[in-house]
């Protein structure tokens, strides 16, 4: 349990505030109602080089090894870069940089009982005189983050992000889904700071719970009106996620 303070915490005299205050949270419901104290709590229980530690092994500031050109490591600094509100920016977005792909790969881990898995684009090959021929699916670089009970647990979580959290708007007709929200502040090109009024709103998830079939990333800069991501990126994910299944 943590408690989120009514939603206010002060690091290194930088003060963070939730959208919303929150009293005392579980981990399952810091994530549901998306709680940046709660968020910086957590990382700031695990410390910064385990924290960094799990920053790489979800795939960040690394490609991914995707058949796409120019892909993008995204943006993290090590820990003997880190400034001393680093620990609580990071935790709650700031400071790091990720691409679509690699946050489709991060939620896959937990869909697949905690393994990360490079993705790919090829999936089947054919020739003009043959039936279609599907490639085997087998990942050259893979590896085990969390246990597969802890990626158990975070589909629960993930699922109650989407039941009673932030995440209302994924809700999918005869299946389960799982996933998490997202609002990022933008930084503003002519003051160098984060903007208060220009924002990346995502939502990632996957479904069904249990027997995972897609996973799908979100991802809406600089929407007009609502911004937050489970207004506008959830229900994409929710419309796309139907359709396929």
């Amino acid at each position: 349990m943590f408690d989120c303070q009514m939603g206010s915490i002060v690091i290194n005299g930088m003060r963070i505030r939730d959208s919303k205050p929150h009293g005392v949270l579980s981990v399952a419901d810091v994530l549901a109602e998306s709680s940046d104290v709660g968020a910086i709590k957590i990382a700031l229980r695990l410390g910064e080089d385990r924290f960094y530690k799990y920053i790489r092994a979800f795939g960040f500031g690394q490609q991914t090894g995707i058949e796409l050109p120019g892909e993008t490591r995204g943006m993290t600094k090590p820990v003997n870069r880190w400034s001393k509100v680093s620990i609580g920016a990071i935790s709650m977005g700031q400071e790091i940089g990720v691409s679509a792909v690699q946050l489709a790969a991060m939620v896959s881990t937990f869909a697949n009982d905690g393994v990360w898995e490079a993705p790919r684009i090829v999936a089947t090959t054919m020739s003009p005189q043959s039936m279609p021929q599907t490639i085997a699916f087998h990942p050259e670089h893979e590896r085990r983050v969390i246990s597969p009970i802890t990626a158990a647990q975070m589909r629960q979580m993930m699922h109650g992000v989407v039941l009673h959290g932030t995440g209302r708007k994924a809700v999918l007709e005869g299946y389960t889904s799982a996933g998490k929200t997202g609002t990022a502040q933008k930084v503003d090109p002519n003051t160098g700071a984060y903007s208060h009024t220009k924002y990346v709103g995502s939502f990632a998830g996957f479904a069904p719970i249990n027997n995972p079939a897609i996973t799908v990333a979100v991802i809406l800069d600089s929407a007009v009106g609502l911004h937050q991501g489970g207004q506008v990126a959830a229900p994409v994910f929710q419309r796309i996620t139907q359709q396929v299944l």
